[in-house]
């Protein structure tokens, strides 16, 4: 599976970049299949950097993922490869100035391992759609004023 996502944020890239690199730290929101996210290496994010993850994928199956960052550009690039869950990919998060605010790019590719192949098409849908929402919460926190430690 591959997906290509974009959106506009009113905030410069060095503030989206912030944002998406602390992601640890940030609010989860009803609803996400995100049920806990904790950095578990020592020291400010950058390469080599690795999350543990506890999500909800289906509504029967909840797993963890293992991601670890494999580029780190402040303000311009953002990548990690991630396995786990019945599942393995790459995220890679792409920061354009535009119009005094940022474009965020979201690519990236997922291939379900095992059994969950069976479930390729749906979680492809469902993937699709809470992706697109969380890049529009994403969106909705920064341009309210979210304050971002050490952004640039």
């Amino acid at each position: 599976m591959y997906f290509d996502l974009s959106i506009t944020i009113d905030r410069p890239p060095g503030d989206v970049f912030a944002f998406l690199r602390d992601k640890d730290k940030f609010p989860q929101k009803p609803g996400s299949p995100v049920l806990a996210l904790q950095q578990t290496t020592p020291g400010p994010p950058g390469v080599g950097t690795r999350y543990r993850e506890v999500v909800q994928m289906l509504p029967f199956y909840r797993g963890v993922i293992l991601s670890v960052i494999t580029r780190f550009e402040p303000g311009a690039h953002l990548e990690e490869d991630f396995a786990g869950a019945g599942m393995k990919g790459h995220l890679a998060y792409t920061f354009l100035p535009e119009d005094g605010g940022t474009r965020l790019i979201q690519q990236e590719t997922l291939e379900p391992q095992g059994l969950l192949r069976l479930f390729a098409p749906w979680i492809e849908r469902s993937l699709s759609r809470q992706l697109h929402h969380r890049l529009e919460g994403i969106k909705q926190v920064l341009e309210a004023g979210w304050v971002v430690a050490g952004a640039s």
